[in-house]
């Protein structure tokens, strides 16, 4: 009688929890992330898995060129002929060289906007939905509302620097949401390289600024960068059955951006990333020789030290980490260097 009392007791702890969490929200940290801004949302209900200053207005890079995209669409047929107009040669790289008067479906105009990131190819396209830079620009931010942003202001349709541009991580995961309702976008953010022409024959190659292609399968999104946005990705992940929707911003490094959704990926079912008070600082080239020779002596790095925390030293701190049964990310924090001062 006792024994079935407890189990009842057992049974109704588990009912109580499973009410907590339901089904598709996450529950326990198992990673960590990075990025000083960044959300999670489940790819079915789009409820939150995670956020970490998800509101904090920061300047979006390229990812802006995600909703310029939607715009186009929305205004223009993918077989629609177009002409270049003025002025297209002085906007700032990345680009493709628009000249004025040239000729181009908006199809290929969209993949040079959304695989090189270029900036004229973008620009030009906002010109010719809207007339004019601000007119684009209003239609970007009715958009935005209308998708479900909450704190984005756009100024122009490229990303590039502008007084007053701005969004949120939260915004940018919506924007990935509308974007993946649009068939020709997903498969464009899908491509590695491509070549697009003029209808006047000129060729351009077309390689996708989302190393994530390359990297880890079903990872598709936009990245962006600029000095005062740092690195940034709006985006979406599909893994182990899971789909989420994914907004970055302001990370250091691409290094950074690229383990963030490496994490991402691997999150186990029900389980999601655990936040931390700030992202961690790369190690000096002082730092790094002190930590390469720890891990030599430990039998996990090869050679002599260089000064240079890449790939090589990343992957020895992970087999350390791995074997001393800590927390596995590369990174070296103050319970990997509690166990690497042992071998100096």
């Amino acid at each position: 009688m006792m024994k079935k009392k407890i189990l009842n007791c057992f049974i109704s702890c588990l009912v109580s929890v499973s009410m907590l969490f339901p089904a598709g929200i996450a529950q326990a940290g198992t990673i960590t992330l990075v990025a000083p801004s960044a959300v999670l949302l489940d790819g079915y209900t789009q409820q939150v898995l995670y956020a970490r200053s998800p509101h904090a207005k920061r300047a979006p890079a390229s990812t802006t060129k995600l909703l310029t995209a939607i715009v186009v669409l929305d205004h223009l047929s993918l077989d629609k002929e177009v002409r270049i107009p003025p002025g297209m040669h002085r906007i700032q790289p990345s680009k493709i060289g628009l000249q004025t008067g040239e000729r181009f479906y908006v199809r290929d105009l969209v993949r040079a906007a959304l695989i090189k990131s270029a900036n004229d190819a973008a620009e030009a396209l906002a010109i010719i939905v809207a007339g004019s830079r601000p007119a684009f620009a209003k239609l970007m931010n009715q958009k935005v509302r209308a998708i479900g942003g909450k704190n984005s202001r756009f100024v122009n349709a490229s990303g590039l620097p502008a007084s007053g541009q701005y969004s949120t991580a939260y915004d940018l995961a919506k924007i990935m949401v509308a974007a993946s309702r649009y068939p020709f976008i997903v498969s464009t953010l899908q491509t590695r390289e491509t070549v697009i022409y003029s209808r006047g024959g000129r060729r351009i190659p077309l390689s996708n600024c989302n190393k994530m292609l390359w990297r880890t399968a079903g990872v598709i999104g936009k990245t962006g960068w600029t000095r005062a946005a740092r690195h940034c990705f709006a985006g979406r992940v599909q893994s182990g059955g899971k789909t989420i929707f994914v907004g970055l911003m302001g990370s250091k490094s691409r290094q950074y951006l690229w383990s963030d959704l490496r994490r991402i990926a691997s999150i186990p079912s029900g389980k999601m990333p655990k936040p931390i008070a700030a992202a961690p600082k790369m190690p000096s080239r002082k730092e790094t020789i002190k930590i390469q020779k720890a891990l030599g002596r430990a039998g996990y790095f090869k050679g002599g030290p260089t000064g240079f925390y890449g790939k090589r030293t990343k992957a020895a701190v992970r087999n350390f980490q791995k074997a001393k049964g800590l927390t596995v990310d590369g990174i070296v924090g103050p319970n990997t260097w509690s166990k690497l001062k042992a071998y100096l």
